[in-house]
């Protein structure tokens, strides 16, 4: 999760102050729009993981929470 510093503004809804990049394609989203996931790996690891609306849905992006067709 790569954070931004707050002087972009969100990619998907324009208005709020952006606060991560999205994991999957990159745009700057704010805290309203971003949807977390955890991803783990093996014991006790875990990576937060901020996607975009589009992309937090992709199966191919986030197969944890994509939907599936």
């Amino acid at each position: 999760m790569r954070i931004t510093d707050g002087k972009i503004l969100c990619g998907v809804c324009g208005v709020s102050p952006s606060v991560v990049y999205c994991d999957g394609c990159e745009i700057p989203i704010c805290d309203n729009c971003r949807k977390l996931d955890l991803w783990g790996y093996g014991c006790g690891h875990v990576d937060p993981k901020s996607f975009c609306k589009v992309c937090h849905a992709d199966i191919k992006i986030n197969p944890y929470s994509g939907n599936i067709e």
